[in-house]
């Protein structure tokens, strides 16, 4: 049980990673455009960067929002089986859909940093490698370092 719980809590903590990394470019959001700028600002990126950056992310932004809410979904599946005592078969057929989703979650957000990387100058790969966004953490140093207050 404590393994199930364990791979929950990681499931949740990848998404949410994920979700950010694709939420820095989506386009109409104010919100995504304050992350776009602190992202560019932290990383040094140029505005040709930026917006190579974005029409990569754009044109996966369908495709990572689908997966998302496919993975949400089952995640809540998955907690409300979990919670009420669910029949074991179909709590492990949502725990491996659950999993499956995850993978594909994973292998979008490599993807999409092979596909950043020749972008990149050297410095700004290592900074990324070195930050938590690179590693799958949720510090505020997935953005940069948290904005200077006034």
């Amino acid at each position: 049980m404590a393994r199930r719980s364990v791979v929950l809590v990681l499931s949740v903590a990848l998404v949410s990673l994920v979700t950010v990394g694709y939420a820095l470019a989506e386009p109409g959001h104010a919100r995504s455009d304050h992350r776009s700028q602190r992202f560019q600002q932290w990383l040094g990126l140029t505005d040709d960067q930026m917006t190579q950056i974005r029409a990569l992310r754009e044109r996966d932004a369908a495709t990572v929002k689908q997966v998302g809410g496919a993975l949400r979904q089952a995640q809540a599946e998955l907690r409300q089986l979990a919670l009420n005592g669910g029949d074991p078969a179909l709590i492990q057929a949502k725990q491996t859909e659950v999993q499956q989703l995850l993978g594909q979650m994973v292998q979008l957000r490599v993807n999409s940093l092979r596909e950043m990387a020749p972008l990149l100058t050297q410095e700004q790969r290592d900074k990324l490698a070195q930050s938590r966004m690179g590693r799958g953490g949720h510090g505020r140093d997935r953005h940069g370092p948290p904005p200077a207050r006034s």
